[in-house]
């Protein structure tokens, strides 16, 4: 059994102890002043003497290594510190200094979020990291951790160029003005109105500090119709589908009010296409956005390889359709948008046999689309968005019918350096059912055609120039992810490569249609980019299963 201490042992240890941290403070006392002024040899040796140091010992003597510009002994007398004080952020935000010192800005960024994490609130930390974080042009991180401290207070707003919008829709399309402070939700809010109004090409933010702990902002931006100075700026665009036997008109920000035409004419004999739609705010109002669209189309298909209701599928296939419709498309907040529509349909085929899937109809539908910015990682340049579509709908002539469209998606970006966007890796899936009894013209196809968004990259959707040849069906996966890199920059153009990996599996439960199993596709795409918005595509794909090789060309603004 343990004896209990006699009382005068006890007061004797109480008094070593009292005396050992009077002489402790006696000492951070005297260092901190060998360190105010300027003393900081002395007080880095004085700190040095006794055998339990304090944590401000240990900070005074790192930080006065560190004004004799002795940054490796610092950085030990900071980690050993750190080491012996693990709670203390100070240690962390001294050795992000040290870091950021030898230039070294990813070591301090990481240090920074290490004493951010035992103290979020810490106002010099903050400031630092979001000061870095502006030094790459990575604004988004920037106000991460600015908006944690009520920064930045922005005292002017600069447009440059001025911006060719009405004031009032200006105004408010921008959640940003002088005198507030400039939030992420506020500039997330911004992108998405720009977005929507769809008058630019590009812009970006520019964060300027001023000596009075404010901050300027300028938003420099690059109209739509941009391209180049002269008759070139304007042919250019126009002429972008001319390879392709089309030609495109696009009429951006019209009076001054957001107001957009675009449209295109297509003469090639087997895809013959008409189609305009016009868009613009509703009111003025950036939130809210109208577009009216029509749409008719005289096409050829080849189904010889895609159809299976009959021994060598359909050679032939003549389809007419014509369409329009009205969508609102509603900015509910900086990260969710809602789209509802209604669409109308008159098609007929030729030479489709008995089936009816080519039947001659009329039919209506409505539409539902949700979009919304899921997740972001300011600091590592990352974003996650999803996509949801509901389209129900009614064949109304021949056999009347109801149908179901359903589509999901999910995209993710991620920019790997710290600044710029030289190097872009990218991943998406998508999926689509339908229920019901579809048309044939609402039927998914996986491969590279000029009207299919649904790109599966070593199957080309036409074969001698008519659609038809990449898989067909009415539910569908698909998972592409690719890589790209900047090899070179000019003033209006950039070129960018890389590879790509997509795999996709398209069906149809009668089994007239599918894709009969997985199809995996790599190889590599080019786009060359110009500043008015224009891009041309170019894809060498191979099918894996097949082993077949594949050269396509787009072009898209």
């Amino acid at each position: 059994m343990r004896r209990p201490l006699h009382p005068l042992m006890v007061g004797a240890f109480s008094a070593i102890a009292l005396a050992t941290g009077q002489a402790t403070q006696e000492i951070d006392r005297q260092v901190r002043t060998l360190y105010e002024h300027g003393e900081w040899a002395e007080a880095a040796r004085l700190a040095t003497q006794p055998d339990g140091h304090s944590a401000d010992l240990d900070l005074y003597r790192g930080l006065a290594l560190a004004r004799l510009g002795k940054l490796d002994a610092a950085e030990q007398a900071f980690l050993d510190g750190q080491r012996t004080h693990p709670a203390d952020p100070r240690f962390a935000l001294e050795l992000a200094g040290v870091a950021y010192r030898r230039q070294d800005i990813g070591t301090a960024k990481r240090r920074l979020m290490e004493a951010l994490h035992l103290d979020p609130s810490n106002s010099y930390g903050n400031d630092f990291l979001a000061s870095l974080f502006l030094l790459d042009g990575n604004l988004p991180g920037a106000l991460k951790y600015w908006n944690r401290i009520y920064k930045p207070l922005v005292q002017n707003l600069r447009f440059e160029p001025a911006l060719s919008l009405r004031p009032v829709l200006r105004e408010r399309a921008f959640a940003i003005s002088a005198g507030q402070v400039f939030t992420l939700d506020r500039l997330q809010t911004t992108e998405a109105n720009l977005d929507r109004l769809g008058v630019l090409a590009s812009y970006q933010f520019d964060l300027a500090p001023r000596d009075d702990q404010r901050f300027d902002l300028t938003f420099r931006s690059l109209e739509g119709t941009s391209f180049a100075g002269g008759w070139l700026g304007r042919i250019l665009p126009l002429a972008r589908g001319l390879p392709y036997q089309t030609l495109d008109l696009d009429l951006y920000n019209l009076g001054q009010r957001a107001i957009n035409l675009n449209a295109l004419g297509r003469w090639d004999p087997d895809k013959r296409r008409i189609a305009m739609d016009i868009s613009g705010p509703v009111r003025l109002n950036p939130r809210l956005k109208y577009r009216l669209a029509a749409d008719a189309r005289d096409e050829n298909w080849d189904l010889r390889s895609t159809y299976f209701g009959k021994p060598g599928g359909l050679d032939g296939l003549l389809l007419r359709k014509i369409e329009a419709g009205g969508e609102l498309i509603f900015g509910v907040n900086g990260k969710l948008q809602w789209t509802p529509a209604l669409w109308v349909a008159r098609r007929s085929f030729d030479n489709g046999g008995e089936s009816h899937v080519f039947a001659d109809s009329w039919s209506f539908e409505l539409r539902n689309a949700l979009t919304y910015r899921l997740w972001t990682w300011p600091e590592r340049r990352v974003r996650v968005e999803s996509a949801a579509v509901l389209r129900t709908g009614r064949v109304l002539t021949g056999a009347p019918s109801r149908f179901v469209i359903t589509q999901g998606a999910l995209s993710g970006i991620w920019l790997p350096q710290s600044k710029g966007d030289d190097l872009t890796v990218a991943a998406r899936i998508r999926s689509g059912k339908g229920f019901g009894a579809l048309p044939f013209d609402e039927f998914f196809m996986l491969g590279m055609e000029r009207d299919n968004d649904l790109w599966l990259r070593g199957h080309v959707g036409t074969r001698d120039g008519r659609k038809g040849n990449a898989p067909l069906g009415t539910q569908y996966s698909l998972f592409q992810t690719e890589v790209e890199r900047t090899v070179f920059k000019f003033p209006l153009v950039r070129f960018q490569i890389g590879p790509f990996f997509d795999a996709g599996r398209i069906g149809d439960p009668s089994g007239l249609f599918g894709s009969r199993g997985w199809m995996k596709d790599t190889g590599l795409e080019a786009r060359i980019k110009t500043l008015g918005n224009v891009t041309w595509r170019i894809v060498y794909g191979r099918d894996l299963r097949d082993g077949r090789g594949v050269f396509y060309t787009a072009v898209s603004r």
